[in-house]
């Protein structure tokens, strides 16, 4: 018992690091990895009672130190070795988990082996089934997809029009909260749209529309948009979307008083901001909005630096904004690059910003210099040529 305490207590110590280091989003990755692997790694192995309650204390003692995002994915992880009707019970490895859990799941799993991602996305999209079952199909979903994009398998592209109204269904269900589950779904949309606006040159409307409507939520329209991550050359898809989002990415953009639970909001909108910014460059009809884009962004960067609010708003939206860059880069033209540099010397420039935060804008100029064509890759000489406000 006191071994096992001593080690909870340096699994505990590690996450605090973490916390106060502004590094959760590793500890979120972390523990997505864990919960995909011990799933099934506690349903084909017979787990027994110690190792159950050394992971549910340990579970217990991380959720008292995180964040909101990392307390959701805690509480799924206490759910694998709980009772449903009893949560602070531990399961042990008796007989109705022998027999009836273990065989259920081996099952499942054997099941989704088999099936196209279009039968997967049905499953995932019945409201009949546990949230488990659901994210296990739509995670599923998402691994056919990547090696469809990365040409290791094919999927037919009838079946890929199969999945995009079943996909704007899930989008709208009222169900899907706004956690991991919803951001494995983005991930498939991303997938389903990248072959139809690249490869098949189609324009996804019910997308463009779901993104672009007032009734959806801001959360979600503007997270599905920044998972978008193809060159979006379709004013007919870009236009509606910009003219829904605008407004509302600027005004949440005015920087939040007081640092909370949760600022999704707030690093949303900075995201949200920095994909339509770096979409639009190229219009000179939006010349203008871009500019008001990236001035409120830089301005609401510098206010934040001001308060001593770097950490857990300003790290987290620049990080946010590397992976993104990572993902875009292989379509970046003259004008994303000089639009880039420009909001990177203007954001390193503003007095005051600690070291922390401008790493993270120097490992964005490093991508982008190593991503970019050299042939694409201009300086922007002034302040209307980094925002392209001098365009034809």
């Amino acid at each position: 018992m006191a071994l096992m305490e001593i080690r909870i207590s340096s699994v505990v110590n590690s996450v605090k690091k973490l916390v106060e280091k502004e590094k959760e989003q590793f500890l979120v990755r972390g523990l997505e990895d864990f919960e995909r692997f011990f799933s099934p790694d506690m349903n084909l192995y017979h787990y027994t009672k110690d190792q159950c309650h050394f992971l549910l204390a340990s579970m217990n003692e991380i959720e008292g130190v995180v964040g909101t995002q990392t307390k959701e994915i805690v509480r799924k992880i206490k759910m694998l070795v709980t009772e449903q009707d009893n949560p602070a019970a531990i399961k042990p490895q008796d007989d109705d988990l022998k027999n009836g859990r273990e065989e259920f799941d081996r099952g499942w799993y054997d099941r989704l082996k088999n099936l196209s991602s279009l039968e997967l996305l049905k499953i995932f999209a019945s409201s009949e089934l546990e949230d488990r079952s659901r994210e296990i199909a739509i995670r599923r979903v998402n691994v056919l997809l990547c090696d469809h994009t990365s040409k290791k398998v094919q999927i037919d592209i009838s079946e890929m029009r199969q999945l995009q109204p079943l996909l704007i269904s899930c989008l709208k269900e009222e169900g899907v909260s706004f956690n991991s589950i919803f951001k494995v779904l983005g991930e498939v949309v991303n997938h389903v749209a990248y072959e139809m606006l690249i490869y098949q040159e189609e324009t996804w409307y019910e997308l463009r529309d779901y993104i672009a409507s007032s009734k959806t939520e801001f959360q979600r329209a503007v997270y599905i948009f920044q998972c978008l991550t193809m060159a979006l050359i379709d004013d007919d898809f870009v236009i509606p979307v910009m003219e829904n989002l605008f407004l509302e990415i600027i005004t949440r953009l005015d920087p939040p008083r007081e640092l909370l639970v949760d600022n999704s909001s707030w690093v949303l909108a900075f995201m949200g901001g920095f994909c339509l910014a770096i979409h639009l460059i190229e219009m000179s009809s939006k010349a203008e909005s871009v500019k008001e884009i990236a001035h409120k962004m830089i301005d609401s960067i510098r206010k934040l630096v001001e308060r001593k609010k770097e950490v857990g708003l300003v790290r987290r939206a620049f990080r946010d904004m590397e992976s993104i860059v990572k993902k875009q880069m292989e379509w970046y033209s003259t004008s994303q690059y000089k639009f880039l540099k420009g909001l990177l010397w203007r954001l390193y420039a503003i007095k005051g910003m600690k070291w922390e935060s401008k790493i993270v804008l120097w490992r964005i100029n490093v991508i982008v210099e190593r991503g970019v064509k050299e042939e694409e890759k201009e300086l922007p000489e002034n302040e209307f040529d980094w925002l392209n406000l001098n365009a034809e």
